[in-house]
């Protein structure tokens, strides 16, 4: 008869003796047996049950894994005399009476087995036709290797518990979790890494291997973890857990950054800080400070509807600002999300024109003004106050421009300012300018036509 068709393992699902079981490379599955010792079969392992039962009319429970690939951790049970429990890989046995330890199978054959407490005694298996090689007694904090040959290793002490201690205890990114401990020495296999819901690492979410001291998932879901690390050497044989509660709370998410860019240097009345506010939110927190700790906030607007604001009341400086979500809740309170990164910004102080003055202000009148050393200017001059028909410009190096050239007419001129770094502020104010000499009075004022135009000296 065929073979019945694989089935999905879910929580509380009852083995039976002869079960097959095939984790994927994204898996996890921890199995209760019924003497309460515990199995993790870790990512890409393939394991049969081979022998699960008790003896009649005893409580001699008798319990045979076959690791055919990958791994699986063991919490057994302390075991009275007449109880069995084994795992069995390619080329090895071992077993145990109450003890932690792990069993793997690579993809060249060969069986490791560390033992974190307790003690395993490992044993090749047999060849045909060959006596059975000498075991081992492997204690806690040791492991061994055993080849395809069946040639078992030396025994060797296990890595070090890696330290986790400068691992931030809160995770506020929504996007991936990623988290940066220090490397061990002696963990050149990198590490074991998985993510749970409980203290005891039962109900495991995230599962993986770290090749050096960077942790990457998917991000998790608002709420309380347990994060379990452990060091891999050379041989792949694995040390004990480090633990470490760890808190994620990346929701209602930060809104995104629009102007200005990072690191920009604007004017403090020519700029807004814009952002764009997400759906969930009902208002931004946005905050601007001198250092990136914010201890002391030159602007801290908790309740902003929209998503933008001035910064007038800045003076000259280096700053960083940032943003937070805020949300009402279903029972009307209020939950508050993380802040986006710090983004840093400098005021400077605004570019301006001084003074104008008109020399010879007849057919080629020239202009200059007040300056600051380093400025440079852009100038313009118009028909028309509003700009709209602009009949000449120039980009200048000096506090001068001269106008030459030019039909006779009144015109209106403004100036703009640029300072070193080629930071601009806004254009002066317009200023009428009249070119060509007109009819004076006696006393010097302008003589007039009918309509209030002057009139033009011949």
């Amino acid at each position: 008869p065929a073979p019945p068709a694989p089935a999905a393992v879910t929580k509380d699902s009852v083995l039976g003796e002869g079960a097959r079981i095939e984790v994927p490379n994204d898996g996890y599955l921890r199995l209760r047996l019924a003497d309460g010792s515990v199995v993790r079969v870790l990512a890409g392992s393939d394991v049969e049950l081979r022998r699960m039962r008790r003896k009649k009319g005893t409580d001699h429970f008798e319990a045979i894994i076959d690791v055919r690939r990958g791994k699986v951790e063991s919490e057994v049970a302390p075991q009275k005399p007449g109880r069995v429990f084994e795992i069995h890989a390619p080329g090895a046995v071992a077993s145990v009476r109450g003890t932690h330890f792990d069993v793997s199978v690579d993809s060249d054959g060969r069986v490791g087995t560390s033992v974190t407490e307790g003690k395993v005694q490992l044993q090749p298996k047999p060849k045909a036709g060959r006596r059975a090689a000498r075991g081992t007694l492997v204690q806690a904090g040791h492991g061994v290797v055993l080849d395809s040959d069946g040639k078992l290793g030396e025994r060797r002490a296990l890595p070090a518990a890696p330290d986790l201690s400068t691992l931030p205890a809160r995770v506020e990114d929504a996007s991936l979790l990623r988290l940066d401990f220090a490397a061990l020495p002696g963990a050149v296999g990198g590490y074991e890494v998985r993510i749970a819901r409980d203290e005891a690492l039962h109900q495991v979410v995230r599962n993986g291997v770290s090749k050096n001291g960077r942790i990457e998932f998917l991000a998790l879901d608002d709420g309380v973890y347990t994060l379990g690390v452990r060091a891999l050497d050379a041989e792949g044989l694995v040390g004990p857990e480090s633990r470490r509660t760890l808190t994620v709370q990346a929701h209602p998410v930060p809104p995104l950054y629009q102007s200005p860019q990072p690191g920009a240097r604007v004017t403090s009345d020519s700029i807004q800080l814009l952002c764009s506010q997400t759906t969930s939110a009902e208002w931004v927190h946005l905050q601007v400070a001198r250092d990136a700790g914010f201890s002391q906030p030159s602007i801290d607007q908790p309740r902003l509807a929209a998503c933008r604001f001035g910064i007038a009341s800045l003076p000259p400086g280096d700053y960083f600002w940032r943003l937070a979500s805020v949300m009402r809740s279903a029972d009307g309170s209020e939950r508050h999300g993380p802040f986006a990164a710090p983004q840093r910004f400098s005021v400077a102080a605004t570019p301006s024109i001084g003074n104008i003055f008109v020399i010879d202000g007849n057919e080629n009148p020239t202009l200059s003004w007040q300056t600051t050393p380093g400025q440079t200017f852009r100038a313009q001059l118009a028909r028309d106050e509003a700009f709209t028909d602009v009949v000449r410009e120039a980009d200048l190096a000096q506090p001068s421009w001269a106008l030459g050239n030019l039909p006779r007419g009144n015109y209106f001129v403004r100036l703009q300012a640029r300072d070193a770094s080629g930071l601009a502020g806004p254009f002066s104010p317009a200023r009428k300018l009249r070119i060509g000499g007109v009819v004076q009075t006696s006393s010097g004022d302008g003589v007039t036509s009918s309509d209030g135009e002057l009139v033009n000296r011949p």
